[in-house]
């Protein structure tokens, strides 16, 4: 029972943690994916297409990411989990900054 217990507490902080990384990691899948999409051989849609693609997922991403800032306590845990999402917010950010700063597939 008190096994059960701890890990119900746990989770929750845990997830706090894991959220941002998760965040970050499918956003930079996403602008590879839609930038091979749109720069590849055979282009399956256009370059502004996949720029305005990413530029929602990545306001989608921090929005995801960004979650875990504003809850918690002073804890290891959220400390954790407030650094884990600066980490992951400065990531999404240099993850999507070529697409949006650089013009074109070249």
């Amino acid at each position: 029972m008190i096994e059960k217990t701890r890990t119900a507490e746990l989770a929750p902080l845990i997830w706090g943690i894991a959220r941002p990384t998760l965040a970050w990691t499918l956003h930079f899948i996403f602008v590879y994916a839609a930038l091979s999409a749109a720069c590849g051989e055979r282009a399956v849609t256009g370059y502004s297409g996949a720029v305005i693609a990413i530029a929602l997922a990545t306001v989608a991403a921090l929005v995801v990411a960004g979650w875990s800032l504003f809850r918690g306590d002073h804890t290891e845990f959220h400390i954790a989990a407030r650094w884990t999402t600066v980490i992951s917010i400065v990531a999404i950010l240099f993850s999507a900054s070529p697409v949006l700063l650089l013009g074109g597939c070249n």
